[in-house]
């Protein structure tokens, strides 16, 4: 029979794009491959920058431009919102990312993925960095590799990120005199409790992935506090 099976497509990683909260774009994430955007404006959002509108249009296939006709409270998180669910069950295996500041999606990102469904919300693009082999963010799950080729072991994969963070919370948990008091320090916690095999890189997604369950908050000094009861 054919290898059809090591021919495997990475998922497909949606990115939509809160624009009343994130006034900017990275351009280099537009065209890339295995990504789709949705770019949602505000009703009284009625320019963009010319060099953007054109690598829009030049990858008219991936891109999705949604301006809202009216305004609200919330209008265009609620808008978001609809087109993510569109998006989570067309292509239930993919991988969606919110970027905003608004931590009001943060109930919406956990709920979804305690249906097992890949979502993260992101500040910045900064958190978007995208493998050169897949084109898709890190921490993904690997490209399926002939047989000849195994996957690289060098790369935490969601699913294993995910199971630390249990671990962690359940650490967390117990340490309730010595929890760090900064992302910083927290990250390094991280590293110390699972071990320095565990990079620097991976061991701050995990401390993002806790904050985007809610289980602690950060404020703008990097200072923490934790809501792990209950959790």
């Amino acid at each position: 029979m054919p290898n059809e099976k090591h021919n495997v497509s990475p998922p497909v990683n949606h990115i939509f794009v809160d624009y009343e909260n994130v006034r900017d774009i990275d351009p280099s994430i537009i065209g890339s491959k295995s990504v789709h955007i949705t770019l949602l404006l505000g009703a009284q959002k009625t320019k963009l920058d010319a060099t953007i509108v054109e690598k829009l249009m030049q990858n008219a296939a991936t891109v999705k431009l949604i301006r809202l006709q009216a305004s609200g409270k919330n209008a265009l998180d609620f808008t978001l919102a609809y087109y993510l669910g569109r998006a989570v069950l067309a292509d239930p295996c993919g991988y969606f990312h919110i970027v905003s500041k608004d931590k009001g999606y943060d109930p919406l990102v956990e709920h979804l993925r305690s249906k097992h469904i890949h979502v993260r919300r992101h500040d910045d693009y900064s958190a978007l960095t995208f493998s050169a082999a897949a084109q898709s963010p890190v921490n993904t799950s690997p490209v399926i590799a002939p047989a000849s080729k195994p996957p690289a072991k060098s790369r935490t994969t969601l699913t294993s990120l995910e199971t630390l963070e249990a671990q962690m919370l359940e650490h967390l948990r117990k340490s309730t005199t010595k929890r760090p008091g900064t992302k910083t320090k927290l990250v390094s916690f991280v590293r110390t409790h699972l071990g320095k095999r565990l990079k620097e890189g991976d061991a701050t997604n995990l401390v993002e992935m806790m904050g985007q369950a809610g289980h602690l908050v950060t404020d703008d000094k990097g200072k923490i506090t934790y809501h792990l009861d209950g959790k």
